[in-house]
């Protein structure tokens, strides 16, 4: 048996199954993450763990720099669903949980003023409304690539399954064949995979994603 290793990207792999199924929220439960993340295991893979990179949600209160008024994210809906998915998976059986940080990078204009801006004409003045913060997601590309390497390096699996479309990923990928790991990647359903994520790797796991 080939001892493996999940590693998830889960802004893209959850965001994906969110979409994918329309489910509410766009988001899955801990357990759909689970149920389709080891739908690709083949039947010489015994799971190692699976590895969860991903920030919690941002539950900090900001000021509108147009009229000075306060929101506070961690009120929301979004933010209690979040939260309660991070626990959930916490809790679940072989699931090692890696957080990055979210951080407010300043202020950005709605796509509708920005078209607005761009096509010019008359003045425009935003309102309140076409401002929404610059959320940046900080840590988890750093994190999957310390994993691969302590993995490749310490020789803990024989095989690495990554669900990710994040090219960045390529010298993690790189390191872990050097080391004598097969490396594979995760294709959602019919969306397009990056060539190189695909070039770089051992070869693709096509997922559908079920509820």
């Amino acid at each position: 048996m080939k001892r493996t290793a999940l590693l998830i990207d889960g802004g893209w792999f959850s965001k994906g199954l969110g979409k994918i199924l329309n489910l509410p929220g766009n988001w899955p439960n801990a357990a759909q993450v689970i149920k389709n993340a080891v739908s690709v295991l083949e039947k010489d893979e015994e799971l190692f763990r699976i590895f969860y990179y991903d920030c919690e949600p941002f539950g900090h209160e900001v000021t509108n720099p147009l009229d000075g008024s306060k929101f506070d994210y961690s009120t929301t809906p979004a933010f209690t669903a979040r939260k309660r998915f991070f626990f959930d998976l916490g809790q679940s059986n072989f699931i090692a949980l890696r957080r990055g940080e979210v951080k407010a990078r300043g202020w950005e204009f709605r796509p509708n003023l920005r078209k607005a801006l761009l096509k010019g004409g008359s003045p425009v003045t935003p309102k309140p409304k076409d401002v929404y913060p610059n959320l940046e997601q900080k840590g988890v590309d750093m994190r999957i690539g310390i994993d691969v390497a302590t993995l490749a390096l310490k020789k803990l699996v024989d095989r690495i399954i990554l669900f990710s479309g994040d090219t960045d990923m390529i010298p993690a990928i790189k390191l872990g064949r050097r080391e004598g790991l097969q490396v594979f990647v995760v294709k959602l359903n019919s969306w397009p995979l990056k060539h190189n994520l695909i070039e770089d790797s051992d070869g693709v796991r096509l997922l559908t994603p079920v509820p």
